[in-house]
């Protein structure tokens, strides 16, 4: 529920998921690059809607933040705390 507000209250600062095209073993360019889209809320789901279709062949990496913790009781104990979070990672196919 928070995460929705917030989204809906900054739509356009807020990236709540990222989806990336992931190069291939071929491809000349070796970087990850951002596939343009929105992202709509349908009750407690996200949807992301590509501004073109997802290419058939290719992997997609789809990144989000939503539900990622800094740390838990066990990781502040024994010291193994990230300092910086990361963002809980899908590859996709099509």
């Amino acid at each position: 529920m928070q995460v929705k507000n917030a989204y809906l209250a900054n739509v356009d600062t807020v990236n709540i998921m990222s989806v990336l095209i992931m190069p291939g073993e071929l491809d000349s360019i070796q970087d990850e690059l951002e596939v343009a889209g929105k992202v709509k809320i349908v009750g407690d789901s996200f949807i992301f809607n590509p501004d073109q279709p997802f290419v058939k062949g290719k992997d997609y990496l789809v990144e989000s933040y939503i539900g990622v913790k800094f740390a838990t009781v066990g990781n502040l104990i024994t010291g193994s705390a990230k300092h910086n979070l990361q963002p809980q990672k899908q590859t996709l196919k099509r």
